[in-house]
Parts: C-alpha cells; sequence; structure tokens
C-alpha cells in the first residue's frame, strides 16, 4: 500500500506540473503569440544555445471557425482555444481528486467510481461542445451584429471519436472499480 500512496504523490505532482504548462502556455501563446494559418504560436529564443516553440492550434472542425473570426478583426485564440481547456483543467482536477484516493488508500471505493465517471462524463460533454459550440459561436455573432460573415459549422471528426472512445475507457474503468468494491464488500460480509 505504500507503493500505491507514493506513486499516487508522484503522479498528483505530475499531474499539477502538466495542468500549470498547459496553463501558462496558453496564457503565454494568447498574450504574445502571433496567429497563422489557424495556429497560434510563440518562438522563444534561449541566447541562442536553444529555441523553444510553444503553440496552440484549434481542433481540426474549428479552424474554419477561427479563420473567419480572424478574418472579422476577432481573437479566435480566446474564443475558442478558452474554451477548448476548459475540459482539460476538468480532467486534470477529476485526476488529482483520484489519485488523492489512492494515496489516502482507498483504492477501490465508490468514490474513485465517482472520479472516474466523472472523468467520462467530461470527456462526454466535450464531444457536445465541440459540435455545438462554433454553432452558438455565430449565432451569437449574427444575432448581435457583430459579424454577419462568421458561418455556422456543424461538423464531426476524427477529434470527437477520440473523445468518445476515451469517455468509455474511463467509464468502462470506474463501472469495473465499482464492482470490485462490491465484490470486496460482499465478501468481507461473508467472512
Amino acid at each position: 500500500m505504500d507503493k500505491i500512496a507514493n506513486i499516487s504523490k508522484w503522479i498528483k505532482g505530475l499531474l499539477a506540473l502538466l495542468a500549470i504548462s498547459q496553463l501558462g502556455s496558453y496564457i503565454a501563446v494568447m498574450t504574445m503569440g502571433d496567429y497563422q494559418d489557424g495556429i497560434y504560436f510563440i518562438s522563444i529564443d534561449w541566447w541562442g544555445a536553444f529555441q523553444s516553440y510553444l503553440s496552440i492550434d484549434f481542433a481540426p472542425s474549428w479552424q474554419s471557425l477561427g479563420e473567419h473570426l480572424y478574418a472579422d478583426g476577432f481573437h479566435p485564440g480566446l474564443i475558442l482555444s478558452s474554451v477548448e481547456l476548459i475540459p482539460y483543467l476538468f480532467i486534470y482536477f477529476f485526476l488529482f481528486q483520484l489519485f488523492s484516493l489512492y494515496q489516502n488508500g482507498q483504492v477501490f471505493t465508490s468514490a474513485n467510481f465517482h472520479c472516474l465517471t466523472r472523468i467520462a462524463t467530461v470527456f462526454f460533454v466535450w464531444i457536445l461542445l465541440s459540435l455545438f459550440y462554433p454553432l452558438l459561436v455565430a449565432f451569437f455573432l449574427r444575432s448581435t451584429g457583430m459579424s454577419d460573415t462568421v458561418p455556422g459549422f456543424l461538423t464531426i471528426g476524427s477529434q470527437e471519436v477520440e473523445y468518445a472512445l476515451m469517455g468509455l475507457i474511463f467509464y468502462c474503468i470506474g463501472w469495473v472499480m465499482k464492482h470490485a468494491a462490491e465484490l470486496q464488500t460482499e465478501a468481507e460480509l461473508t467472512i
């Protein structure tokens, strides 16, 4: 059990580092980056020793909308990328909760199931967000008169299929853990 607690502590640190890195790179690219061909990027030269390149691109189904928004004078990164960042932050949060449970010795509990199903739910909501958010943006801009040229997009691509697959995987793992916890409880009662 000590090994699970130790590795969980390290994974929580890694998750925190990844979340901070993703949020920090997003803020840096959105505030100091350039936009070209559907990608926001920033290139950093470290005293001539090496270079770093940070970029944020839109999901393939949102790239055309980003081009239209940019052509109309909007900041597509703030409109599109910020919404795409939110599901990542939820996933980091629920994974952090899950590994906190593991660190505290709670491996087969209903709380684990809830963390895993919440991650699955984020992936399923992400599919809906990916499908309908471009339509909502276009509808909002057209109904407020801010733009008459931004078209509505409703596309489904491989990204949405990946979200569905990841959601199913997390849900199945959670379901198995829930039933393992129930079996463990039944076994403890029969002894």
